[in-house]
């Protein structure tokens, strides 16, 4: 049986500065450990979020795990107040979407990290945690 947590692997370029970036958009930083002499963080949206991400260091990936050191999965994350969300990383001046109004009444918008990994942002009534 598989639990009720997830984790993503993220592979970035410095792990210091990609836990910097996530840090100043509110995310908790849960841990940051050595691995055969490699940083890696495992973050999340908030203390008790269920989904965790994981950055580790692209160039330990790809001299141990090479097959997927390619392949970055798409993450939706949710937020109550997308505005508020939109206007806390525009000003960190990496690559981002207009927010745009779905024909469902909703909201959506897309960002980069300092790798270039993009990530969709759309506006959830109920958020926990």
């Amino acid at each position: 049986m598989f639990s009720n947590s997830l984790s993503i692997m993220l592979y970035v370029k410095n792990v210091a500065e990609s836990v910097a970036f996530w840090r100043e958009l509110g995310f908790y930083i849960q841990s940051e450990t050595v691995v055969d002499g490699t940083l890696t963080a495992e973050i999340k949206p908030s203390e008790f979020a269920e989904l965790t991400l994981v950055l580790y260091d692209l160039d330990f990936i790809m001299a141990n795990s090479p097959e997927v050191a390619g392949n970055t999965p798409s993450i939706l994350f949710q937020t109550p107040d997308i505005t508020a969300l939109y206007q806390k990383i525009v000003p960190l001046g990496l690559p981002t979407g207009e927010v745009i109004q779905l024909p469902d009444g909703g909201c959506v918008f897309n960002f980069s990290d300092p790798d270039g990994n993009y990530f969709a942002v759309t506006e959830s009534e109920t958020i926990i945690g």
